[in-house]
């Protein structure tokens, strides 16, 4: 008779063939075509150094992490330089050299590396980062430079800089802050389009709400984000502007929200387990970006919306959590 013999291994035992080098790499390719439009309208003076340091920074500051504290090394994953991207992209064009790696160091030291790495961390990191330089530098990272044929037609937001051919310009949300919701209406209706399209002063990456959707459902295609959290952002940030009487699309399209909403808030790491865990998340996140906006001193509210809706994870998964074997809630 045939011994029977109990072979026992450490789980998981059921793998799947997706990977997390592969869903980061996916990410980075999503956010490729917005990348790219970003070098197109700032010039690669102005684009490239901020991009380029600031993924070269997330990546160097992991290596140099697991270096120093004898851990495996990490950076083949691909996660650093997707913080990096994200890091890079909601940059100001032009920003001295030393702010991405500034805020490289902060992301992957304080953001990712000080809760144990990836996996662990409860802030989106490149939104920490962000965060530390919005508040360290708030001139530098409040200092938009564009191209004067790119640059947004406001003659009390807009003096010309050094070299001339350079300007520097407000952003359609600072010109809000500043001057009133009126003073970008005055710029005409095809401002919706401009925002849209990528064809007004911003961050890097930020400029072109059509092709961060476009990324975004490439992403949604492939299975890697899912519907819910960009959403019910996009519904707390028009509910808020909507009780401000201001358009929601404007809102929607202007500065980081898509970004924000698509490619921040939907970190699997930092967002909750539960459908309507990510609702509750979503909504909070983009009402807390329009309530910053609206009375906060900030002209953006994205950063630190999101962050404070990381913060309340852990809660929003103790409240309604994932029940196995059971219909999924």
């Amino acid at each position: 008779m045939e011994e029977l013999r109990l072979v026992t291994s450490a789980p998981p035992h059921l793998k799947s063939p997706v990977t997390v080098p592969w869903i980061m790499q996916q990410v980075v390719f999503a956010l490729l075509p917005a990348a790219a439009w970003g070098v197109v309208f700032f010039g690669p003076r102005l684009a490239l150094p901020p991009l380029v340091l600031s993924v070269l920074s997330c990546v160097g500051f992991e290596a140099l992490d697991c270096l120093a504290f004898r851990r495996p090394l990490t950076v083949g994953d691909w996660s650093a330089v997707v913080t990096g991207m994200l890091l890079g992209l909601s940059l100001p064009p032009g920003c001295p050299f030393w702010i991405p790696i500034v805020g490289g160091g902060v992301a992957i030291l304080l953001g990712k590396q000080m809760f144990g790495g990836i996996g662990q961390n409860i802030f989106n990191p490149a939104l920490v980062g962000r965060a530390v330089l919005l508040i360290s530098w708030p001139k530098i990272m409040a200092t938009w430079y564009a191209r004067p044929a790119f640059a947004l037609q406001l003659a009390q937001a807009t003096t010309y800089a050094t070299p001339v051919d350079v300007v520097t310009s407000a952003t359609p949300l600072g010109i809000v802050k500043a001057y009133g919701y009126s003073a970008v209406w005055d710029t005409g209706p095809s401002l919706l389009f401009r925002l849209f399209v990528g064809l007004v002063p911003g961050c890097i990456g930020e400029i072109s709400a059509f092709l961060l959707l476009l990324g975004f459902l490439y992403l949604l295609l492939r299975g890697i984000v899912q519907w819910d959290i960009p959403l019910f952002y996009a519904l707390g940030l028009s509910s808020v502007a909507l009780f401000a009487r201001q358009n929601p699309l404007f809102h929607l399209f202007a500065g980081g929200a898509v970004m924000g909403a698509c490619f921040m808030a939907t970190d699997y790491t930092t967002s909750p387990m539960t459908s309507r865990g990510r609702m509750i998340f979503g909504f909070g996140a983009g009402a807390l970006t329009g309530i910053i906006r609206w009375l906060g001193g900030y002209p953006e509210g994205v950063t630190f919306g999101i962050l404070t809706m990381n913060a309340l994870v852990p809660l929003l998964d103790r409240m309604l959590p994932r029940r196995f074997g059971v219909k999924k809630v």
